[in-house]
């Protein structure tokens, strides 16, 4: 038989073989970058941010340092909203890129969706333009760059953290009268709550106890009472629907006018 009938022939016979075709590799899933002590930030494409109850759960506990100060396990967020500023910086207070470009990612680099989930440890901030982004969905990514610093220093940081640097990181919650009140003569310690001076407070001073229930508690209030100011009716109502406890924080915030951004 001729080579060349030879050649095409085995040719044809390999193509049946396969099925006829050859399969493209799948896309690569390329996630927002979270953030580093650099400057140089790259900007990849998003991918799309998954629900919320597909997060893990936290199991959240602090320990005692030998300078008396109840410290958790894990890890601080990278970054954070200077106050005052667009500027988001690190723990150094470098500037890193500026709020307008700036997304709350998971531990996975994946872009949180806009929804009242507390703060989780490997949340971070990364830089990718907020373009096509609702007013809602901008305004939560502000509230974790805001919240980031906060936690920040009440769960790893407090020993470094000064009163006046506490009012500073503070400063939104209070001009929208959020956590002024502090009340402990609940029927039990679910039932009491701190405000931005007593938790604080407590927190320099655990007087040898795990405080993280307490600390956690004015986080997650917190940061549910800032969302009810900076966003719209219907992210309200998503809040209250999607509550584990069935509460409505906008109603418990006693909002009287909403202060935005």
């Amino acid at each position: 038989m001729n080579n060349w009938l030879m050649f095409f022939l085995i040719a044809f016979l390999l193509i049946i073989a396969c099925g006829g075709t050859t399969t493209a590799p799948s896309a690569q899933k390329v996630v927002a970058t979270r953030t580093t002590n650099s400057n140089q930030i790259s900007q990849p494409a998003p991918a799309q941010p998954p629900g919320q109850e597909s997060r893990p759960e936290d199991k959240y506990a602090c320990v005692i340092n030998p300078d008396g100060y109840c410290i958790f396990l894990g890890i601080p967020h990278g970054a954070g909203l200077k106050p005052n500023t667009d500027h988001i910086v690190d723990g150094d207070e470098v500037f890193l890129f500026s709020m307008n470009e700036a997304v709350a990612v998971n531990s996975a680099g994946e872009i949180l969706q806009a929804r009242g989930t507390p703060a989780f440890n490997g949340d971070e901030l990364a830089r990718h333009l907020e373009d096509g982004m609702t007013d809602d969905e901008k305004a939560f990514h502000r509230v974790m760059a805001i919240m980031f610093p906060i936690r920040n220093a009440l769960m790893y940081e407090i020993g470094e953290v000064s009163h006046t640097e506490w009012d500073e990181l503070v400063s939104e919650l209070k001009m929208r009268g959020i956590k002024d009140k502090t009340f402990t003569d609940g029927a039990t310690p679910k039932d009491n709550y701190y405000g931005r001076k007593d938790i604080f407070e407590v927190a320099k001073n655990p007087k040898g106890k795990d405080i993280h229930h307490d600390v956690m508690k004015f986080l997650e209030e917190a940061g549910l009472y800032f969302l009810c100011h900076v966003t719209s009716d219907n992210f309200g109502q998503m809040l209250q629907d999607t509550h584990p406890e069935g509460h409505d924080p906008c109603e418990d915030a006693k909002i009287t006018e909403k202060i935005p951004f």
